[in-house]
């Protein structure tokens, strides 16, 4: 038994369990697919040109725009925030808006603060977690090296969403604002908007109060998620932007 399991590689290994740590997350969009969905629904160009426009776009554009992010956890609450400070939205792939979401969220009492920026403003959004009636499935795959489990759920009733969660991290959150399942959620796939947000690593160690340094929103004034649509909505329509892709950006 010894010598078959020095053969076993590390990745069988089980993940130690953990109460509190740091998960470091990498989000994704594919944009060589968000893109032309962007294009049409903000009329930018005519349809017409959209297949010339991609294909100079796919010889000069990276196909993804990638970030990462950090999310301090214990079992009371979550703290996801931009790894990089300064990150900036995509120069290629120009969405000025919620690139560098900072979400906290508190378990105990069911609430999420979310400090956004769109088009150079500052938006402090607290609202309830999302409350998402998520199937769980029987599908298993690892990540960052853990074992996790798929559910599935529609958000806003249309939006088809993927998530894996581990068992073995308790705390029941996850990136941006999702949560909801019997365990940590370590990957997000959200296919029609070509987005993906899965872990990288996992570190267990105790988060002091460095760790949950959300800015407060001092003068700013506190609007709940509804509220926050419409403004948004408003200025993407002032802006002749206005797309439903874009949206749910923001509103994730």
């Amino acid at each position: 038994m010894a010598l078959i399991s020095c053969f076993l590689p590390a990745t069988a290994q089980r993940a130690v369990f953990i109460n509190s740590g740091k998960i470091k997350f990498e989000r994704k969009v594919n944009t060589f697919a968000a893109m032309p969905i962007f294009l049409k629904e903000t009329r930018t160009i005519t349809d017409d040109q959209v297949i010339t426009f991609m294909k100079d776009y796919r010889n000069t554009a990276p196909q993804f725009w990638a970030d990462s992010f950090e999310l301090y956890f214990n079992g009371e609450q979550s703290l996801y925030q931009p790894a990089n400070p300064d990150m900036n939205y995509s120069e290629t792939f120009q969405i000025p808006v919620a690139y560098k979401n900072k979400v906290y969220s508190n378990f105990s009492d069911g609430t999420v603060l979310t400090e956004k920026e769109a088009f150079e403003h500052i938006y402090f959004v607290k609202d309830g977690a999302k409350k998402l009636k998520w199937k769980l499935t029987e599908e298993t795959r690892e990540i960052a090296g853990y074992e996790c489990h798929r559910a599935n759920a529609l958000l806003f009733d249309s939006i088809y969403i993927v998530a894996f969660y581990t068992d073995e991290i308790p705390t029941r959150g996850g990136p941006e604002s999702f949560n909801g399942l019997p365990g940590m959620i370590l990957g997000v796939a959200i296919p029609h908007q070509h987005i993906t947000i899965f872990a990288q690593s996992v570190t267990g160690m105790e988060t002091g109060t460095a760790s949950w340094k959300m800015p407060a929103p001092g003068k700013n004034a506190l609007i709940n998620n509804k509220d926050f649509n419409k403004k948004t909505a408003d200025m993407l329509k002032q802006f002749g932007l206005t797309s439903a892709w874009v949206q749910f950006f923001m509103d994730l």
